[in-house]
């Protein structure tokens, strides 16, 4: 079985992968914040079970949180969960490995369009 990675991706990747129609988990985190260390473990066990239909990076806010205009990180970790470029879902702070995947299959699963469109909010 190949075994994917997440990316710690620069500010090349990130414009990538934020202007790609591919669904992406951000780990937004704090290098100094432990509860980052919790997240990228639950991560880390769920990345393998979403076959290639979502792709799972992180960036430290400290070095890239210009790449993310219109969003006040409060909590660290922060989850971002984006779909045809807009930001479905926020998740600040830690959660569980259950609640992670479920939001994320949401998302996936969602027809609806989300409200808050992150290129447009970079372009401003």
């Amino acid at each position: 079985m190949n075994k994917k990675k997440s990316e710690n991706a620069n500010e090349k990747k990130i414009q990538e992968l934020l202007s790609s129609n591919k669904p992406l988990l951000l780990e937004v985190r704090a290098e100094c914040c432990d509860h980052s260390i919790f997240i990228e473990t639950i991560i880390r066990k769920i990345e393998n079970e979403f076959d290639n239909s979502i792709r799972i990076a992180r960036i430290d806010y400290q070095t890239y949180k210009n790449l993310l205009p219109g969003k006040d990180i409060e909590h660290f970790p922060t989850v971002l969960l984006i779909k045809d470029k807009n930001v479905s879902k926020v998740i600040g702070g830690t959660i569980s490995r259950t609640n992670l995947k479920a939001l994320a299959n949401e998302v996936l699963e969602s027809n609806h369009p989300s409200e808050e469109n992150i290129l447009s909010k970079q372009s401003k």
